[in-house]
């Protein structure tokens, strides 16, 4: 099979089309998700010219130059990929520096992308709602434990479920009209975790995702989308920003109940006074 890298040298493309050509490859975490005629928006084209572009690339149809993308995309963030990459390029000889370069790159595009009518429904949606379901796999876990912990802190009913078979755990609990299901996957985004987004939507609950992509397969099943970037430097993707974002949604909480939170927070304080619990 021909590589797409090898297609495009070996097509004879215009400038304009090289540089269509160049936008999609250059932004490929994005426009891997896009149909032709939202590709062709982005590229500021018309949906004939990338038709035609796909034709010149030698392919039959765009859902096979789509498939290639794909597979480009699924080169990009496998973490075996990533760390040839990272030693090949030189990662190495500045760890510290390239993890934390990286780190605040995707703190300043989540900002960049941050809505604040979006962040203010999500606030509303939780802060109406009975209880807070949250769903993740593998390493996204850590996100929704730490919604978890600050979630309780304000009082608010919360619900994780974790791991293999989201879907199932979704379907027996008693997520439904009135609730909230928060899920958490991002790049190529775990079939588990859309489809019990797609469950819990089913069954009248609202369902905010945080993801990298505002048009991957969880953003497109979602009521609400909050953008937090995850490249990574190395083996796998990094949570920084979706922790931020987090923190983002539970600090709007607070301020808007804060007497709800002092009550807590005091009620809590006396409990860690009568325990004994910390050094100091």
């Amino acid at each position: 099979m021909t590589q797409l890298s090898d297609r495009v040298k070996n097509s004879g493309l215009t400038a304009k089309e090289q540089a269509v050509v160049e936008k999609i490859l250059s932004d490929i975490s994005n426009t891997v998700f896009l149909s032709g005629a939202q590709l062709a928006e982005v590229c500021g084209v018309s949906a004939t010219f990338i038709t035609r572009l796909v034709h010149k690339l030698g392919y039959g149809k765009f859902a096979e130059f789509k498939e290639d993308l794909g597979e480009r995309y699924r080169r990009a963030t496998s973490p075996y990929d990533m760390f040839q990459h990272f030693a090949v390029a030189g990662g190495m000889n500045d760890v510290a520096k390239n993890s934390i370069v990286q780190d605040m790159a995707n703190l300043t595009s989540m900002e960049k992308l941050l809505d604040p009518l979006v962040l203010e429904q999500v606030v509303d949606a939780i802060d109406r709602c009975g209880t807070v379901y949250s769903v993740a796999m593998f390493a996204s876990e850590i996100a929704v434990q730490m919604t978890g912990h600050y979630l309780w802190r304000l009082g608010k009913p919360f619900e994780a479920l974790l791991g293999v078979g989201l879907s199932k755990k979704v379907e027996f609990s008693d997520i439904g009209s009135g609730d909230v299901l928060l899920a958490f996957s991002s790049q190529r985004v775990l079939k588990e975790v859309r489809d019990a987004a797609l469950l819990a939507r089913r069954r009248g609950a609202v369902v905010i995702s945080i993801t990298d992509n505002a048009a991957n397969p969880l953003a497109c099943v979602s009521d609400y989308v909050l953008l937090a970037p995850v490249a990574g430097v190395s083996v796998d993707y990094t949570h920084v920003a979706t922790l931020a974002m987090i923190n983002l949604i539970i600090n709007s909480l607070a301020a808007k109940n804060p007497e709800s939170v002092q009550h807590h927070l005091g009620r809590e304080v006396g409990h860690c006074d009568t325990r004994d619990l910390f050094c100091l």
